[in-house]
């Protein structure tokens, strides 16, 4: 009685739920307690603190009772008055700039070559000679300027004038116009031989007040123009801005102000009762309620309704995880094993978030990296980003993590290695995601840096390293106990399979070689044909090799074995027909004794599907008809089945039919192939072995081009070369 209870009861929890009472509602209810369960944990570890009552103020009214801090904080300045003062106490800074001797005397040659080269042109060449040096110089004088110069003694007088004014007053200091027109101090730090001095504006000199000092005492005129003309040509200034001193001290003057107006500390009075409000306090009580909830705790609440609205809150967001797994996820939603597994994967990043709020670690330290590699390699990519997106939902919707900071950190990450990790097949893949997801981490990272965002990039940046390293190490660790959970068979463990020095397929090699390689070119076909039309194709590979393992209980009984006489000749024929239909039966009983895969065993068990075997079976019936004896049972030449259920299952049919026929041809030509492989594909159809799988029409039809192109690939006609045309020749090698 118990055991008729059984089934029923667990078809309610995983599979199809039938449309009577209790199936659907049982089947159901037990997902929603599983979400119900995280919602809890969710809220037990990320509680709300005890709500802190504060009240409601307004200035210029009496504070009706005391308000005293729980906490220690820091009153921030407004930013406004913040910004204003970093403002002033930047104009405050004394600009530095280096006084160059060297350009006073610089100036002073040039003045003096200048000169030079004005007697000597005026010698050779007079006023055109002249007026050459003065374009060569680039300054643009006029006529009469030219007939001035050409004048030895006024040239003299200005060469005198000009020296002297350089002389005296570059001394005192000169700054360029742009440098003197960006001043706004009124003193300014002169770095002299390595001394400084503070100065003041006044006291040194502009170009323009240069100008006016050297030549306030001349008379307007031609003259006066044109030694103008010559000092703005050669005056370099002797006073050098520092730039780069100026800039860090200004940088450090702003950063001195302080960003706060006091600090607060625990179990100082911020409002007394009967004690007038005013913007000041205003302003503290805001501070004090940002700190609070910075913290945790619940302002104006209490501790039951926070706890009541952070549960609901959860709910809601694994609500929707549960609803696209429900419409978009079928096949995981049916099983109950697998949403455990989802689930208890979505508990350990939970965990994990806990000891990361705990001792207060950068958000790249939560473990999603576990989590989405874990998914994608136990189903797929698609998945394993689905639950990162909730996961990182759920992560900032706790207090500690509630910022748009961590969520564009956490999703980042997630995201990215459940986008790397598609197919995971070699360890060398490892490192390949674990460098993209790191660098996908240190661009959000810079991202939110550059935006202005308070992080520790480093800081940051190593936890990303360590929680992708170390998560999806785990993630890998954990793999073989997700796979015990579930039932799933990952392509780690399918690789694993397929190495020929397991037990049965080095068993298969040694002592049904014949068999084996039949099983090896069955597989490069089916593994082909699985690519094209996006099964599983790595599956595909590892049942071929197990499918006829059953063979090795008598392998001489099998034709690819047989090398002299074949046992069947002298047999009945359901005798035969047994041992050929026990090669099924057999084959999956040692591969479960092997601990092979339900998922691999179905390709032993479906790879003849319930069709009958067709050779002894008309071998049976044509000796009834000579004997005049009552015809066989059909059923007593038939596969045990079932049917393929899978594309790969009817992916390995196809394959093992065509090969074996394809292996059995005289004379293999492409065409022929082709029209071999249409006839079988036909047969298939025909007796419905493809009707309980998902294969389609146009997955056919790639099956059939795919499987051509490998046949003819392997069964092309080759040369026949001379040396060894008595081996090769029909006649010879028997036909």
């Amino acid at each position: 009685m118990a055991m008729s209870r059984k089934g029923p009861r667990a078809s309610w929890i995983s599979g199809v739920p039938g449309p009577a009472w209790p199936d659907a509602v049982v089947h159901h209810a037990v997902r929603l307690a599983v979400l119900l369960i995280l919602a809890i944990g969710l809220t037990v570890l990320f509680p709300s603190d005890p709500g802190v009552s504060i009240g409601r103020f307004q200035a210029g009214t009496v504070a009706h009772q005391d308000v005293i801090a729980v906490i220690d904080f820091e009153v921030p300045k407004n930013p406004g008055v913040l910004r204003r003062e970093r403002e002033e106490a930047a104009a405050a800074v004394v600009p530095t700039f280096i006084y160059r001797e060297a350009a006073k005397d610089s100036a002073v040659s040039a003045l003096a070559a200048f000169f030079a080269r004005v007697d000597s042109a005026a010698a050779d060449g007079g006023v055109a000679g002249v007026g050459v040096v003065l374009s060569t110089a680039r300054i643009d004088a006029e006529p009469e300027h030219i007939q001035l110069l050409a004048d030895s003694d006024v040239a003299r007088r200005l060469q005198t004038d000009a020296s002297t004014a350089i002389t005296t007053l570059a001394t005192q200091g000169v700054m360029a116009p742009e440098a003197a027109s960006r001043l706004t101090n009124d003193s300014i730090r002169v770095v002299r031989g390595g001394v400084e001095a503070v100065v003041g504006r006044n006291t040194v000199l502009s170009g323009r007040q240069f100008y006016e000092i050297a030549l306030e005492n001349r008379e307007q005129g031609p003259e006066t123009r044109l030694l103008r003309l010559i000092l703005a040509r050669y005056l370099a200034p002797t006073l050098l801005p520092d730039t780069r001193r100026t800039d860090r001290e200004t940088a450090a003057a702003r950063d001195t102000v302080p960003v706060t107006i006091r600090r607060v500390l625990e179990g100082e009075a911020i409002i007394r009762a009967n004690s007038q409000v005013g913007p000041v306090e205003l302003q503290t009580l805001d501070a004090y309620r940002a700190s609070l909830r910075a913290r945790g705790y619940n302002v104006e609440g209490t501790s039951l309704g926070s706890a009541f609205g952070g549960f609901l809150l959860n709910s809601l967001i694994l609500s929707i995880f549960g609803l696209l797994m429900f419409f978009f996820r079928p096949d995981i939603y049916r099983q109950f094993r697998y949403i455990v597994t989802i689930a208890g994967i979505g508990a350990l990043y939970i965990v994990g978030a806990y000891f990361v709020a705990r001792t207060e670690l950068p958000a790249a330290s939560l473990p999603i990296v576990f989590v989405t590699v874990a998914l994608s390699i136990m189903w797929d990519g698609r998945l394993a980003l689905i639950t990162a997106f909730v996961l990182c939902t759920l992560t900032i919707a706790q207090t500690p993590f509630a910022s748009a900071e961590v969520f564009l950190v956490t999703l980042t990450g997630g995201g990215t290695a459940a986008l790397t990790v598609r197919r995971f097949r070699r360890l060398a893949q490892l490192w390949i995601f674990i460098a993209i997801t790191v660098a996908a981490y240190a661009l959000v990272l810079s991202a939110l840096e550059l935006r202005g965002a308070e992080i520790r990039y480093l800081d940051a940046l190593v936890w990303a390293v360590l929680s992708t390293i170390g998560g999806a190490t785990l993630a890998i660790g954990f793999i073989p106990v997700f796979e015990w959970v579930t039932g799933i068979t990952t392509d780690q463990t399918l690789i694993g399979l397929s190495d020929p020095n397991r037990p049965l397929l080095r068993r298969l090699a040694a002592e049904a070689p014949g068999t084996f390689a039949h099983s090896v070119q069955v597989a490069n076909l089916a593994e082909a044909g699985a690519d094209d039309i996006g099964a599983n194709a790595l599956l595909c590979r590892a049942g071929a090799y197990y499918h006829d393992v059953g063979k090795l209980i008598s392998p001489g009984s099998f034709i690819e074995n047989q090398e002299g006489e074949n046992p069947h000749d002298n047999m009945d024929p359901a005798t035969s027909a047994a041992i050929v239909r026990d090669h099924v039966v057999e084959g999956a009983r040692m591969a479960r004794r092997q601990k092979v895969p339900r998922v691999v065993i179905d390709h032993i068990l479906e790879h003849h599907g319930d069709q009958t075997i067709s050779f002894f079976y008309e071998k049976a019936r044509a000796r009834a008809e000579a004997e005049r004896l009552e015809a066989p049972d059909p059923e007593v030449f038939r596969y045990p089945g079932p049917r393929p259920r899978s594309r790969e299952t009817a992916v390995l049919m196809l394959a093992d039919s065509v090969e074996s026929a394809a292996r059995a041809m005289k004379n293999p030509t492409r065409e022929r192939i082709r029209r071999l492989i249409d006839d079988i594909f036909a047969v298939k159809l025909d007796r419905g072995q493809l009707a309980d799988c998902p294969l389609t029409l146009e997955d056919l039809s790639h099956l059939k081009r795919r499987f051509a192109r490998v046949l003819g690939g392997i069964y092309h006609r080759r040369i026949d070369y001379p040396g060894t045309r008595h081996l090769t020749s029909e006649g010879e090698a028997g036909g």
